[in-house]
């Protein structure tokens, strides 16, 4: 599977509109001056830039550039979230479901990972899937826990397909290549997670939990990523996975 174009937004997406400083920052961070990429972003947030949030959230969390501080970091993707940022409510879900900088709180986490899943935020419908199945803070429910991996692992899989139009040789010249390389074998791990869970939940389904399930992930569908390039819509969809109940109409 090729590197996603979807990836290249993750850490940071600049507006044609946005601040400058906050490419400079953008820049520095990817050239790992994590000191010069918290400096820029310091400001942004304090005059309420989301995307410096976001960002000066996920430095504060790891210690990069400043001091770690769980705490900061939490506020940083608790303001983050309200602006809307599907990421940053992920975050949340994240820091609650493991007790990072907050209180263990599953039932926080599953709020925080729903709405980010139905803002169409592909990591979060994993997560939020896995609470379903595991019985995490909600009532264990195999039908949902299926419906929702399958929504992640099938927008996952169309992040690959879309990189049929992506020039590889030339995109690994990009300074961005290595960390994109990163997030790419974490969800490359991710994908092989949700198989073998999709196998396993398939494994004990009635043919009535079939049909449920085909039903749940047709009404799912409508929490899928909505802003995908136009230029991408008609990519064909392939996976190895059995029976994923996508209908072709899906996306």
């Amino acid at each position: 599977m090729k590197t996603s174009r979807l990836l290249l937004s993750l850490l940071f997406a600049y507006p044609l509109f946005g601040y400058a400083d906050f490419k400079d920052g953008g820049d520095a961070y990817i050239n790992g001056d994590y000191e010069t990429a918290a400096n820029e972003f310091i400001p942004l947030a304090e005059r309420g830039d989301h995307r410096a949030m976001y960002a000066l959230g996920s430095m504060y969390s790891a210690g990069q550039g400043v001091e770690k501080n769980l705490k900061k970091a939490y506020e940083l993707f608790y303001e983050a979230a309200k602006n809307g940022r599907a990421d940053a409510m992920h975050k949340l879900g994240l820091m609650y479901e493991q007790g990072t900088g907050v209180k263990q709180n599953n039932k926080k986490a599953l709020r925080y990972y729903q709405k980010s899943a139905k803002l169409g935020y592909s990591l979060a419908q994993y997560n939020f899937g896995l609470m379903y199945m595991n019985g995490t803070g909600v009532k264990q429910n195999p039908v949902k826990a299926y419906a929702w991996l399958v929504v992640a692992a099938h927008q996952f899989i169309y992040e690959y397909a879309s990189d049929e139009h992506v020039d590889i040789e030339n995109f690994k010249k990009h300074k961005k290549y290595y960390l994109l390389l990163v997030q790419q074998q974490e969800k490359d791990k991710i994908l092989n997670d949700i198989t073998k869970h999709l196998q396993a939940i398939k494994a004990n389904m009635s043919a009535a939990d079939i049909e449920q399930t085909r039903q749940k992930v047709i009404k799912y569908s409508q929490y899928r990523w909505k802003h995908r390039p136009v230029r991408f819509k008609d990519v064909p969809i392939e996976s190895d996975i059995e029976n994923l109940f996508l209908p072709e109409t899906l996306y």
